[in-house]
C-alpha cells in the first residue's frame, strides 16, 4: 500500500450531493502510509456539510474493502478552506464551471 493507490482507491468516494469522487473535488488534503498505518485528512465542501458524516464514512467504507489489513485514520481538516479551485478541471467540467475544451 502506497499514497498513489490510496489516492486511486479514494477515487471510488463520491461526493453524494454532487456526484462527483473526492480526489477531483480537491477534498483530499493528505495521505500518510506508514507500515500498515493509514491516515487521510480531508474536509468537506462547506464547514457545516450536512453530508460531512456519510462522506467520511464513505470514505473509511471504501479504504477498509480495498486496504483490509490497514489502521486507517481520518483526520478532517477545515483550514484552508475548500474553495471550487482546489478541484480538478474534470470536477470543474462537470459542475459547469469550465467550458467544454477549455483546460
Amino acid at each position: 500500500m502506497n499514497s498513489t493507490e490510496v489516492a486511486a482507491a479514494l477515487h471510488n468516494v463520491f461526493d453524494p450531493e454532487l456526484g462527483i469522487d473526492i480526489v477531483s473535488l480537491g477534498l483530499v488534503y493528505a495521505i500518510w502510509v506508514e507500515g500498515d498505518e493509514l491516515t487521510v485528512v480531508m474536509t468537506t465542501t462547506s464547514p457545516h456539510c450536512p453530508m460531512g458524516a456519510a462522506l467520511f464514512g464513505m470514505t473509511e467504507d471504501v479504504l477498509g474493502s480495498a486496504f483490509p489489513a490497514a489502521n486507517i485514520h481520518l483526520g478532517y481538516a477545515n483550514s484552508p478552506p475548500w474553495n471550487v479551485h482546489m478541484a480538478e478541471v474534470s470536477a470543474l467540467r462537470q459542475l459547469g464551471l469550465v467550458p467544454a475544451g477549455a483546460d
